[in-house]
């Protein structure tokens, strides 16, 4: 049993909360739209034949990952699975691959349009009854079950990581961007937390945004919060940083030993670890097992990369 600790009181959720999920409709709707708005226009000025940061991958199938195809996994999927009761595991990897061979020769036009479609898509469905109905029924997901918004939102992530990962290609990401990535991120952290029945919070504190998420009872708070409330486990860095050291882009050693990334109560991170017990590395959970799982020989953290 994890030793539960108090929460800011900020991040502290009522009875029946359950992230951005149980929250107004029209502004995680308006959130996740505009992240695929900015995402696409990326997109649109990379070079999509050139080279990702990601080994072994360029720009058109970094961008395909993303995109709405039918050998792909698409909404309509994830509603199936809520409507049938099917919360399992997905395999992501798996399904990349065949996205990756299935639009390998496609034109650049063609497969932005992937991108246009999963928008749309997301779109229509958010502003319809789909999110009353559906909302906050699990669905499987490649973290195993979770309420259908909390995946629908957690794509954010996934795009702001995209974008990054774009930038060999000649284009620079949107801070805003990078943000709404780490809201969902930050989001996805208490949905684990509520799913594992863990007391204990998380916050990620950069200079122009501090998004935190409180956790108890299977219940979740995630904020924006005006100031670092300075309880609980935290890690501080510039957004482009925090994002990367969650998708292992970067060497986080040297960065935690020239104070580029601070972390803030690391046993209270490592007492949040059971979050992950059982689920695969893929995002947005590889990240949170980078921000929660790792700890080095000098108590650095994020060193164990699954991914």
């Amino acid at each position: 049993m994890v030793e539960a600790h108090p929460l800011p009181a900020a991040l502290e959720p009522h009875a029946h909360e359950h992230g951005l999920a149980s929250g107004e409709v029209a502004p995680l709707a308006a959130s996740v739209d505009r992240a695929w708005e900015l995402f696409e226009q990326v997109a649109r000025q990379a070079d999509l034949s050139a080279p990702s940061r990601k080994q072994g991958l360029d720009g058109r199938a970094i961008v395909a990952q993303l995109g709405q195809w039918e050998v792909g996994r698409t909404l309509a999927d994830l509603i199936a699975d809520a409507h049938e009761g099917d919360v399992g595991y997905v395999d992501a990897d798996a399904i990349d691959a065949r996205v990756v061979a299935a639009t390998a020769e496609l034109d650049d036009d063609t497969v932005i349009g992937g991108i246009t479609a999963a928008r749309a898509a997301i779109a229509e469905w958010l502003a319809g009854d789909g999110p009353a109905t559906w909302g906050l029924v699990h669905t499987s997901s490649p973290l195993g079950p979770l309420p259908v918004l909390t995946v629908v939102n957690a794509a954010s992530y996934q795009l702001a990581i995209a974008a990054r990962d774009l930038r060999p290609t000649g284009v620079e990401e949107p801070l805003e961007l990078l943000h709404l990535g780490m809201v969902a991120m930050v989001d996805t952290v208490g949905a684990l937390a509520g799913r594992a029945h863990v007391t204990g919070s998380f916050t990620a504190v950069t200079p122009e945004l501090v998004v935190g998420v409180g956790a108890t009872a299977g219940r979740w708070r995630t904020s924006v919060l005006a100031e670092d409330p300075r309880q609980g486990p935290a890690v501080h860095a510039t957004a482009p940083v925090v994002l990367d050291v969650t998708r292992g882009r970067v060497n986080t050693a040297a960065l935690y030993r020239s104070g580029d990334l601070r972390v803030h109560d690391l046993p209270g991170l490592i007492r949040l670890a059971p979050v992950l017990e059982g689920v695969p590395g893929m995002p947005p959970v590889g990240a949170i097992g980078r921000a929660l799982q790792l700890v080095d020989a000098v108590g650095g953290l994020f060193g164990r990369l699954r991914r």
